[in-house]
């Protein structure tokens, strides 16, 4: 059995994952591989861990049976033909990304950013800034999506004590169900949070800026194509939105020219939502488990299909 493995992973984590695989496999890392052999390793791999570039999968390898995935996006993978089994980490990096956008948007409120401008230019302003300081409990809240990044955001504004509302398509617990009942919403909310996948380009558009609360803000831990960035822009240089807090962009790195970088109303966390010093180990739990579980013709968790995107 020959398993490819073209993931981001630690040397210690690279021996961590091989002790947890069946001693009689044959395994090849990319990052020990030169350019010129990745192709080959694809090519005789049955069993494949990690995110290549979907150029190098136009003549998918025949002989592969089970694709686990290293991230929960997917959606350069969608017009792929691949009949074998595939998975995503499912809510693995959940609890990080509804972590970290619920302290960007907490430090936002509180002005967190805005001290830390004040200390690094040793500028003393105590309780002048409290009229720029608000409460994140009082907040009316939508979230967009109802994944698992969106129920751990829920959770953790629920318990600070704010009235939360979801938006999906299809699930029946959502609140929100269509784009239009949306816009009706969003003149009455303080605070709205992206958390949608990329085949939802632009989904948060113009015409959703022009509905928002004066004063609201904007969130997003999304992908960075679901926002109309220079809508968004617009939006923040009119003084219509508070603010946004920004874990995604549309291009990234973000450019050195994007006012993005110059407004002292953003907040950029430089999409290190999922990120945290344990996740390799994370990583290899969850790739091991799965192959087991395939190897055993067991139940493998997070099987997606690549036609969704996401």
């Amino acid at each position: 059995m020959k398993i490819f493995v073209f993931a981001e992973l630690s040397g210690e984590s690279r021996s961590a994952l091989k002790k947890r695989l069946p001693k009689e496999a044959e395994i090849t890392f990319n990052s020990e591989i030169s350019k010129g052999e990745i192709k080959e390793a694809l090519k005789s791999a049955e069993i494949l861990i990690g995110n290549p570039p979907a150029d190098l999968l136009k003549d998918f390898p025949s002989g592969l049976k089970f694709w686990q995935l290293e991230n929960v996006g997917f959606e350069q993978y969608k017009d792929i033909k691949f009949k074998g089994t595939v998975a995503n980490v499912g809510d693995m990096s959940a609890i990080p990304c509804a972590e970290t956008i619920v302290s960007g948007i907490l430090g936002f409120y509180r002005g967190v950013h805005s001290m830390v401008r004040n200390q690094i230019e040793k500028r003393w302003v105590g309780e002048e800034i409290s009229n720029d300081l608000q409460i994140l409990g009082e907040k009316k809240v939508i979230i967009l999506g109802s994944g698992a990044i969106g129920e751990h955001i829920k959770k953790i504004l629920t318990a600070f004590g704010c009235e939360v509302q979801m938006t999906a398509k299809s699930d029946p617990d959502a609140d929100i169900h269509s784009f239009e009942d949306l816009l009706k919403q969003l003149p009455e909310t303080d605070l709205v949070i992206n958390t949608l996948p990329g085949n939802l380009e632009n989904y948060v558009s113009a015409d959703f800026f022009e509905a928002v609360k004066e004063g609201s803000l904007y969130a997003s831990i999304g992908r960075g194509n679901t926002t109309d960035e220079a809508a968004l822009i617009k939006t923040l240089k009119n003084g219509k939105l508070a603010g946004a807090v920004l874990d995604v962009t549309e291009k990234e790195p973000l450019p050195k020219g994007n006012k993005l970088w110059e407004m002292e109303n953003v907040i950029l966390t430089q999409h290190t939502g999922a990120g945290h010093k344990d996740r390799d180990r994370d990583k290899v739990e969850k790739f091991a488990s799965n192959i087991d579980k395939f190897l055993k013709k067991k139940k493998i968790e997070d099987e997606v299909k690549l036609s969704d995107g996401y």
